[in-house]
């Protein structure tokens, strides 16, 4: 059995026989849901951006509708075809079946429909039409942002309007996102792809994990004409590199939420089996924000602490350097704690409390002292790996207090 499906089954194991506490059931319960239900993806850009057509490339076939005037279309799987309408007042209409343009009455805010087709099993969409009014538009990201793990931003050229739209998107959104050049072929035609590729590559670099020139249509025209994603039509059209590229994302975050349950079952000692160690999964290094009793508690961590002694202690001082640049970077940044910010803290955490854990397991030095830091080093990092996984102003705060915690006993060890 791999190792993947045995903490996948020792987590749900432990969710039935009630071996884990209330705050553990909750987080286990919110990664069993990132385990196993489809993939969540959002495609959004401003109107005649080829959303519905990159859509059906993505799930290789006329699978989308469009529907004019309509600001968001979802699109899952169910055993039925039916329909939901949602008016702007927030009345609810069902639709038996498929829902075409004839049944949306005016004022029609969302449609969503569900299809019996397998290929939604694997992941499910949503179109996000951003109208070239300013009215209603952060409003519908908001929204957006809630409903979906990956986010394609279509469009022809990203101007500074659509930057504007898409600066508001939180950064953990960002780092699972993509923006398609869609209409490649036109571009390329027109000698101009190249050098649109080139004035956004800066842009993406900040704001997109990737970019991906797309000619949706010509994508389409060879998943009909061949089932093989080897066609050269297929390749050359943009679309399997777009796919291959959305596939790693969703197989980064699911190795990121199976490490995540095999924390949650050692710290609460709820494996019924030894689970051998999963790969890790590097946090990025993000730039840190921090509120006032954020940077109360950084200063703790950066202050100095007492000389080092002997050569043992090589490892303890690196490792103490190592939090005051993460304490450093934080109180070099005025924002506050709350939203994007608190997210960037507890990615910075949860690297930072990995990089001690490497530099004390690296350490030859078999005193109980030095091996109980290395324990605690570890416990530390599991912590603040939940606390990750929890968001929040709170959690933040809470992942800057294991810090300090570690801190103060490096600290203890050489004064000692």
């Amino acid at each position: 059995m791999a190792q993947s499906d045995q903490v996948a089954i020792q987590l749900h194991r432990a969710l039935e026989t009630g071996a884990l506490p209330p705050e553990g059931r909750r987080l286990g319960h919110q990664l069993m849901a990132q385990l196993h239900h489809s993939v969540r993806i959002a495609v959004v850009g401003l109107a005649g951006a080829g959303k519905t057509s990159l859509i059906n490339m993505l799930l290789g076939g006329e699978v989308m509708q469009g529907f004019r005037g309509v600001a968001a279309i979802e699109l899952g799987y169910g055993d039925v075809a039916r329909g939901q309408i949602t008016l702007a007042d927030g009345t609810i209409k069902m639709v038996t079946g498929v829902v075409n343009q004839s049944h949306l009455p005016p004022g029609t805010a969302r449609v969503s429909q569900q299809l019996p087709d397998s290929r939604l099993k694997e992941w499910s969409f949503t179109e996000v039409n951003l109208s070239d009014s300013a009215s209603g538009q952060r409003e519908l990201l908001d929204w957006m942002t809630e409903r979906c793990d990956l986010a394609i931003w279509c469009s022809q050229q990203f101007d500074d309007r659509e930057r504007n739209l898409w600066t508001n998107v939180p950064d953990h959104l960002k780092d699972h996102s993509f923006l398609a050049l869609t209409r490649a072929d036109r571009l390329h035609m027109k000698g101009e792809l190249t050098q649109r590729i080139a004035r956004l590559q800066p842009i993406v670099n900040d704001e997109f994990f990737g970019l991906y020139p797309v000619a949706t249509l010509q994508a389409i025209a060879a998943l009909k004409a061949s089932a093989t994603t080897n066609d050269p039509l297929w390749q050359s059209s943009g679309g399997s590199a777009l796919v291959d590229g959305i596939r790693q994302q969703i197989e980064k975050a699911k190795s990121a939420a199976l490490d995540h349950a095999y924390v949650l079952l050692q710290r609460y000692k709820a494996t019924s089996s030894p689970i051998d160690d999963q790969p890790e999964t590097p946090a990025p290094q993000p730039r840190l924000a921090a509120n006032t009793r954020a940077k109360g508690i950084a200063e703790a961590v950066a202050s100095s602490s007492p000389t080092r002694k002997s050569d043992s202690t090589n490892v303890i001082n690196v490792a103490l350097d190592v939090l005051r640049d993460c304490a450093d970077e934080l109180l070099a940044s005025p924002d506050g704690v709350s939203g994007d910010a608190a997210d960037r803290i507890l990615d910075r955490c949860s690297w930072t409390a990995g990089e001690l854990v490497k530099l004390l397991s690296d350490s030859t030095d078999p005193s109980p002292h030095l091996e109980a830091l290395r324990e605690g080093a570890v416990e530390g990092e599991q912590m603040v790996m939940l606390l990750r996984l929890e968001r929040g102003e709170n959690a933040a705060e809470d992942s800057l207090t294991v810090l300090l915690q570690l801190k103060k006993d490096l600290a203890q060890w050489v004064a000692d």
